[in-house]
């Protein structure tokens, strides 16, 4: 079974539109939003682990008093073009848990109950339309926003698309959700 980090592209769809919960919900509310902060991350993690994959990178981390913005990139060091979809969203953003536990992720990914997505609102330079084997890409993504001391975000890349075959073992279209994350200081 693949791991359950990666998003297909239906909970990917709904975790775009805005979010993706249950009505029975009994996480207890944070203590309000986070102050400005930032930090270095030097995160990379690999899609699949071994052989040709996806490289995914988070430099820094920073919520500022307007919103947030993260240093990120992404590597293609498989032999497939990946179409970095546009329509409605991109993907690209963050994610708010209430732990650092992976187990999470993949728990709220089985069961359609991923958070909503805190979409990246500005990119810099541009996100590119695909990449290419041996391309990359890297700047800073950033948006408008509180973000709630006391969680856990993650970094989403995708949805990513495979233009013709995916390579083995990798589905066709999906979104990456950060096995590592950075816990939000309070004031």
């Amino acid at each position: 079974m693949p791991p359950a980090r990666w998003v297909l592209a239906a909970v990917a769809a709904c975790a775009l539109a805005g979010g993706c919960s249950s009505s029975d919900s009994t996480t207890p509310l944070p203590p309000g939003p986070a102050p400005p902060q930032q930090a270095s991350l030097d995160w990379v993690e690999r899609y699949p682990a071994d052989g040709p994959a996806l490289v995914f990178r988070a430099a820094r981390f920073a919520v500022t008093r307007t919103g947030w913005s993260a240093e990120v990139g992404l590597e293609n060091r498989t032999k497939t073009t990946w179409a970095l979809i546009e329509s409605p969203t991109t993907g690209f953003g963050v994610m708010l848990f209430t732990s650092d536990q992976v187990a999470e992720v993949e728990s709220r990914t089985r069961e359609d109950d991923l958070p909503g997505l805190r979409e990246a609102r500005s990119f810099d330079p541009r996100l590119p339309a695909s990449l290419p084997p041996g391309a990359s890409w890297q700047g800073t993504i950033s948006a408008p926003g509180k973000l709630a001391a006391g969680l856990h975000v993650r970094i989403v890349f995708g949805r990513l698309d495979a233009v013709g075959d995916a390579p083995e073992g990798m589905p066709a279209q999906f979104s990456w959700i950060t096995d590592n994350s950075y816990a939000l200081r309070g004031g």
